[in-house]
């Protein structure tokens, strides 16, 4: 299984030169199954990207299957913008909350843009999640309640033994109830987890904004058994430097963590 990171930016997009070793795109994750199955999980800025690299290679997937959190505008802004969903001979599954077609109709409607839906020639099928496991490929998806502002999905997924949880837009306090979490994510090889703020930032007027921090993200990992975390959805007030201060800090307290960068791909 392979893991690309195409945005790992959350709230707004920061592109700049105090962002350019992290990355300013918003969230974007894209995932290489081992049986050939290609999996995007949501479809910020960085999903364009992720476009542009596709028309790049040699034997281009014919099916994705995209994965989206929420509607909220950082985790699909970039759908738009998708090159491979203007092809014909591509099939793309789309799976979100009830209502997952007609929200990315109206961010495609006018006055806000001036392509619709229906222009986009690829098939798309849509799959409203209900909690119940998405099997395709070999694979297995089970999406998972996550505490955020009008609601969010993770989800994990399992393809041969290996386990990789997507995490993004999740607020869990360090010392907190996540036991229920806990037991989804147990074992997991790879955690992929909403670290936006310091701890410092969040007792300091960001209690109920939907976001957790580095502290509560080692504390998570250390209680499930997880065997790498990654760093997800940085804060856009925070440069490079702030980044790396996050990931130095977290390692204090988990040693096998990254701070997701943009291009960064991980093998598991």
């Amino acid at each position: 299984m392979k893991i690309r990171f195409w945005g790992v930016r959350g709230s707004a997009p920061t592109p700049g030169p105090k962002t350019s070793r992290i990355g300013g795109n918003t969230s974007c994750v894209e995932v290489s199954a081992g049986c050939g199955e290609t999996i995007i999980f949501d479809a910020g800025t960085g999903i364009r990207e992720m476009g542009l690299n596709y028309f790049t290679r040699p034997a281009p997937p014919k099916r994705l299957h995209l994965f989206l959190s929420h509607f909220h505008w950082d985790h699909i802004q970039g759908f738009p913008f998708f090159g491979p969903a203007f092809l014909g001979d591509v099939r793309m599954d789309i799976y979100g909350a009830p209502g997952v077609e007609g929200y990315l109709a109206a961010q495609m409607s006018a006055p806000f843009f001036p392509v619709s839906l229906a222009d986009m020639k690829s098939e798309k099928v849509f799959h409203e999640l209900n909690g119940a496991a998405m099997e395709f490929g070999g694979c297995s998806v089970i999406p998972v309640p996550l505490s955020h502002p009008q609601s969010s999905y993770g989800f994990v997924l399992m393809e041969n033994g290996v386990k990789a949880v997507y995490s993004s837009d999740t607020e869990y306090v360090a010392g907190g109830n996540h036991e229920t979490f806990v037991e989804m994510i147990r074992d997991a090889d790879i955690l992929m987890f909403d670290a936006q703020y310091t701890p410092e930032q969040y007792n300091k007027g960001r209690v109920g904004w939907g976001h957790s921090t580095f502290e509560a993200a080692a504390e998570i990992v250390k209680k499930a058994g997880v065997k790498k975390l990654v760093l997800f959805h940085h804060e856009p007030t925070h440069d490079d430097d702030a980044v790396e201060e996050i990931e130095r800090r977290a390692r204090e307290l988990f040693p096998d963590t990254v701070a997701a960068r943009e291009g960064m791909t991980i093998e598991i």
